[in-house]
């Protein structure tokens, strides 16, 4: 039995034009979303790390604890890495950028760029969580509780259970954070805008 070995050429007609109908259904959902700018349980993680940064940030029902993130099943330090996870019930996010730096084939660098509540319409989160590893900018927190418990090593939930913070609210000005997951349960984003910037 013998194999044979087929070696092909990509037709850059199909390929571009198949790229080009991806970006008009992409512009087509962020089109709706600007329309009527609501998006219910959206998730974005798996993409590496990318950058979220506001003016300020008023938020209600505030938790901070640790976790992991990543496949801790590879037992592997490169597979895992420490993050916080910030967990805000209700917020408000007034000129919030969301960029992620990539590398397009045939391209080159680009950032793509998510941009919203930046003419006086502030973008309104509900069930914010964010998976972060860095989080920078001028904090206030009324009623705030710090608590540190006592965990067994070997227990999988240890590093969220470890150190905990919570606070009635929270309000971050000039906001910078480097996250690798980003839920929503309900967003609204006012003055919805997409982008490629070439680097």
């Amino acid at each position: 039995m013998s194999e044979t070995i087929l070696i092909g050429k990509t037709s850059k007609k199909w390929f571009f034009s198949a790229l080009l109908a991806s970006f008009i259904l992409l512009g087509g959902v962020f089109f709706t979303l600007g329309i009527n700018g609501v998006v219910y349980a959206a998730g974005v993680g798996g993409i590496g790390k990318f950058n979220v940064s506001f003016t300020e940030m008023t938020g209600t029902g505030f938790k901070l604890y640790g976790d992991l993130y990543g496949d801790p099943s590879k037992n592997s330090q490169a597979h895992v890495k420490p993050v916080f996870v910030n967990d805000i019930q209700n917020a408000k996010i007034t000129d919030l950028v969301i960029s992620k730096n990539v590398d397009i084939p045939i391209l080159g660098k680009y950032t793509v760029k998510i941009s919203a509540g930046n003419k006086g319409t502030p973008v309104e989160i509900k069930g914010l969580i964010q998976k972060a590893a860095l989080v920078q900018g001028d904090a206030v927190f009324t009623k705030m509780d710090i608590s540190e418990n006592y965990v067994e090593a070997n227990d999988p939930e240890a590093v969220k259970k470890g150190f905990t913070q919570g606070a009635s609210t929270v309000t971050i000005k000039n906001g910078n954070i480097e996250t690798h997951y980003l839920f929503q349960e309900m967003v609204t984003l006012p003055g919805l805008k997409v982008e490629f910037v070439k680097n």
